[in-house]
């Protein structure tokens, strides 16, 4: 065999083996590409969800701590009349 055709055959062979890998590696980007679309929804849920979650434990957490505040500005208040009796 004349070294031309192994040498065409080896061209033919190499070039066929990286057509093969560009098209393989665009499909697997391409998939990859939608799989973190999916997981971005995921996560936007999950966000969403956590916040249904936070916002009204949220609320329960400042009616507490303003109930709390009243308690203590009518002790406050209380403990003055007191101060005002005992005279």
């Amino acid at each position: 065999m004349p070294i031309q055709l192994i040498t065409t055959i080896c061209i033919i062979v190499l070039t066929l083996a990286l057509t093969t890998a560009i098209v393989y590696m665009t499909l697997v980007l391409k998939d990859f590409r939608e799989t973190i679309k999916k997981s971005n929804q995921i996560l936007d849920n999950v966000h969403a969800a956590s916040n249904i979650v936070t916002n009204p434990m949220t609320l329960l957490a400042n009616i507490v701590n303003g109930v709390a505040e009243v308690v203590l500005a009518g002790k406050s208040v209380s403990s003055i009349f007191k101060k005002r009796k005992d005279k």
